[in-house]
């Protein structure tokens, strides 16, 4: 359990071999980019570094991902090849050319047909509906005193139309809707001409000329529009299968064509981040301490003019640039990364809470869902779920691992499907002592909240914040306090006598709070450490640390409230099966009953008990030592963004 050490990295070499150099960053996996100019002081160094804008290799990606695109297939996963060192932009800019000429004239008439075909079949939706009212194009073309639109919207966009048409003078009468389209005909006042474009214009208006249709069609202008559409279908899907035979007789060669200009892709990406200096290269980012070793041996027998310059940086309080944190635990602790990712990642240098977490995590699910039965339940939903994909790995292996720990204690409380007695209680028995269930709880209040204490000091070990070490109201003196009120309370409630005189207690807590709250003169005067004066301010948070204890260690309750809750559920769903056991077909309506009411007890009760043990996580533990605001570790690799289709290219 731990975060992994970041080393800064910067390379530095000849033009010559800065391309290797990022290729082997890229397909490590292992290396985040970081610009060179957040690294240096300097003004005067840093106005002297030039860096890459554009990658030159996108748009031959673009142009090669359409021979797929125009054979109407799926553009390859490519995976990373090897790149030999005559392999240049020149070379991949004439290979891609030479392949996608021919497929550009296609794909630029394929276009024009998609164009045509669109403008027929809007034709044909308008001829039609006009028939239907005993109109023709004609009479709509001659219009004097109104002025016809006719196009098409998106569904939503009619909708918000219909409403400014209530204060506009513009009629609609709605035609088709079909594939999320509304096609639509408005008639509107001369004067208000422009007024209508700018609106229609505003919600993307697909609008089409009834002149130039009225001047196109002539006769029956139902049957010459399907066979001009079923023309240009034929035509679309001949140059369609054009391209696909050039695709299938050149796919092998063509496919490594993409795979290497993919991967140069990548490199250039990383390359962006580089600078140049004087006629060297310098390219600088983040690696993991563990990966060193491997990156010199790479880079010495790759580029061996390449220098490499290794620095362990903290924050960078110039740039605001932050360490990125990268987690490394077993693979059981590694699925518990992610709760404590919803709450905040570690910051870089700071306690990673993972394995306490899954510890807790476990223990806290556990406490308050402890049932042999619906534990199996909640384990083989979350397989089912997991291996369907329907669940991420990791929330499935949480829910498993709190699946596990709910029959654990389901044997600890002797309940199976929430009855008792089945099996013999190993431990407790919920409904049978109450008192002692509650008396636990409180017990593992107590206990969790003082761990989040002893981690917290940790930290201030490692910061070397001796003052807040000892004398915080998190550090040893609010531990000490908060363990000798809580002792307090226990003889209290328990009814025991101390063995010694009522007022020597309170003196004690009175000369812990004292030190709590002369916490930066201690440290100044003792210690001879430079704290920051935070005065009333300090005062007010000892004041809410105090209230915390009180409030976090009551919010434990909750694990014998929900333990006993959720026996009170399932013998609520017992009486009732056993209530329809008489009627006719009882024995079925009780099945089902029991059934469903598992069912819903797994689901919807399992859902409230993940949350509150997500709070009791999040609130009571993590509030005593736990900071988080990190940033994770995301390396350039060799998978990146998808090249993008020019407009229109991927219409049918």
């Amino acid at each position: 359990m731990a975060v992994v050490k970041m080393l800064a990295v910067t390379l530095i070499g000849p033009k010559t071999e800065m391309e290797t150099v990022a290729r082997l960053m890229v397909l490590t996996g292992g290396f985040q980019p970081l610009p060179l100019d957040l690294l240096l002081k300097d003004r005067s160094v840093r106005s002297k570094i030039t860096t890459a804008s554009d990658n030159p290799y996108d748009e031959l990606l673009v142009k090669l991902s359409e021979v797929w695109q125009a054979a109407g297939e799926r553009v390859p996963d490519p995976l990373p090849v090897p790149i030999s060192p005559d392999f240049s932009l020149d070379r991949a800019s004439r290979a891609v050319n030479d392949t996608v000429r021919r497929l550009s004239l296609w794909s630029k008439r394929r276009e024009e047909l998609l164009e045509e075909r669109e403008e027929l079949e809007a034709a044909q939706i308008l001829t039609a509906s006009l028939a239907e009212r005993g109109l023709s194009l004609a009479d709509l073309a001659d219009t004097t005193y109104l002025v016809p639109l006719f196009g098409k919207l998106t569904d939503e966009n009619y909708r918000r139309l219909e409403e400014a048409t209530l204060e506009a003078p513009l009629l609609l009468e709605p035609l088709l809707s079909r594939h999320g389209f509304t096609w639509f005909l408005g008639l509107t006042a001369p004067g208000y001409r422009e007024g209508a474009k700018k609106l229609l214009e505003s919600l993307y208006f697909r609008g089409f000329s009834l002149k130039e249709m009225a001047s196109s069609l002539a006769g029956d202008p139902q049957a010459q529009l399907s066979r001009r559409i079923d023309n240009a279908q034929k035509a679309i899907e001949g140059l369609k299968r054009a391209a696909a035979e050039v695709l299938q007789s050149n796919r092998e060669s063509m496919e490594h064509l993409y795979a290497s200009i993919y991967t140069m892709q990548r490199v250039y990406d990383l390359c962006r981040g580089r600078g140049e200096l004087s006629g060297l290269y310098l390219l600088s980012g983040w690696i993991p301490e563990d990966t060193l070793q491997r990156t010199l041996q790479l880079v010495e027998r790759e580029a061996p003019k390449t220098t490499v310059h290794i620095e362990e940086l903290g924050e960078i309080p110039y740039t605001g640039i932050r360490i990125p944190t990268l987690l490394r635990n077993l693979p059981l602790v590694r699925a518990f990364q992610d709760v404590v990712a919803l709450y905040s990642l570690p910051s870089y240098g700071e306690l990673d809470p993972s394995f306490f977490v899954a510890v807790s995590f476990c223990l806290f699910f556990g406490f308050m869902f402890g049932d042999v039965g619906h534990g199996i339940a909640l384990t083989a939903a979350a397989s089912i779920l997991q291996r369907k994909r329907i669940m991420s790995r990791s929330m499935g292996t949480v829910l498993k691992s709190a699946g596990a720990a709910s029959m654990l204690f389901g044997f600890l409380y002797g309940s199976v499907f929430g009855v008792e007695g089945w099996i013999p209680a190993f431990w407790i028995s919920p409904m049978e002592d109450m008192n002692r269930l509650l008396g636990v709880s409180i017990g593992v209040g107590v206990s969790v909240i003082t761990f989040g204490m002893i981690l917290n000091m940790i930290s201030c070990y490692r910061a070397r914040d001796f003052g807040r070490l000892l004398f915080d109201g998190k550090g040893l003196a609010g531990m000490v306090l908060y363990l000798s009120m809580a002792a307090i309370g226990y003889a209290a409630l328990t009814g025991q006598r101390m063995p010694f005189p009522s007022w020597v207690p309170w003196t004690f807590l009175s000369a812990l709070l004292i030190v709590i709250l002369m916490r930066d003169f201690l440290a100044r005067l003792l210690l001879r450490q430079r704290t920051h004066e935070e005065g009333g301010l300090y005062a007010f948070e000892v004041l809410h640390n105090l209230l915390n204890f009180l409030s976090n260690t009551a919010s434990f309750v909750r694990l014998a409230a929900f333990a006993l809750n959720h026996v009170g559920l399932s013998l609520a769903v017992m009486m009732l099966s056993d209530m329809v056991r008489n009627l006719p077909g009882g024995i079925l309506f009780k099945g089902i009953i029991l059934i469903l009411g598992n069912v819903v007890i797994v689901g919807l009760e399992g859902l409230i008990v993940f949350i509150q043990t997500l709070r009791l996580e999040y609130y009571e533990f993590f509030s005593k030592f736990y900071k988080g605001g990190g940033r994770a570790f995301r390396p350039i690799s060799f998978r990146g963004a998808r090249p993008q289709a020019r407009p229109g290219s991927a219409r049918t």
